[in-house]
């Protein structure tokens, strides 16, 4: 069997150049908006050229659509650090930590933005439900290697802290004070512990 030849130094660059534009369109959706964020935006972010991003993506649908998948590889990313780091600590801990890991912050920001502006875009919306619906059994999966519990009770809190994690990503895009966000989550950690005892 021939393996395959690593990448000459052409493609590496292409790679990077995508890459780069990918993660600014992250950062874009979570900073200005799907709405606002424009091409022009994301190529100054990404700090490439008109050109490079023209070679990679001829149109704003055409990378949206290969940003829902760079955002869930993104979010899946997350989710294996903050299992390989996660220390010692309660049920309800655990399950907020892992959930919030993908869930939360910039790339949970980037997921809110996605699923409210291509809502009524048929194609792009299938593909986001598809690929979180993979991040979500796999964060499940993650969640119940760790606690010890029926998976029917574990699902029921799962869910419950989902939900709670994405209204609180949505309350901090309205302005809500973030230490507010960290104190619900550490309470709802500890109400999880009895749900999950």
């Amino acid at each position: 069997m021939v393996s395959a030849l690593p990448p000459n130094k052409h493609q590496e660059k292409s790679l990077r150049t995508r890459a780069l534009l990918l993660d600014a369109a992250i950062d874009s959706l979570a900073e200005v908006g799907y709405a606002s964020a424009s091409i022009a935006d994301i190529t100054a972010r990404a700090g490439v050229t008109r050109g490079a991003q023209l070679h990679h993506f001829h149109t704003r649908q055409e990378l949206f659509a290969q940003t829902i998948e760079h955002l869930t590889q993104r979010q899946r990313e997350a989710l294996q650090r903050r299992a390989r780091t996660l220390g010692a600590a309660s049920r309800g801990e655990t399950l907020v930590e892992l959930v919030t890991a993908p869930f939360a912050g910039k790339l949970g920001k980037a997921s809110v933005e996605l699923y409210v502006g291509i809502a009524n875009e048929k194609e792009l919306r299938r593909n986001m439900l598809r690929v979180q619906h993979e991040l979500t059994v796999e964060l499940l999966d993650a969640c119940a290697a760790r606690i010890d519990i029926s998976r029917e009770r574990l699902e029921s809190a799962f869910w419950l802290t989902i939900n709670l994690v994405r209204g609180a990503t949505l309350d901090e895009m309205v302005g809500r004070d973030r230490l507010r966000r960290k104190q619900v989550l550490a309470e709802w950690a500890r109400l999880a512990d009895g749900l999950l005892a």
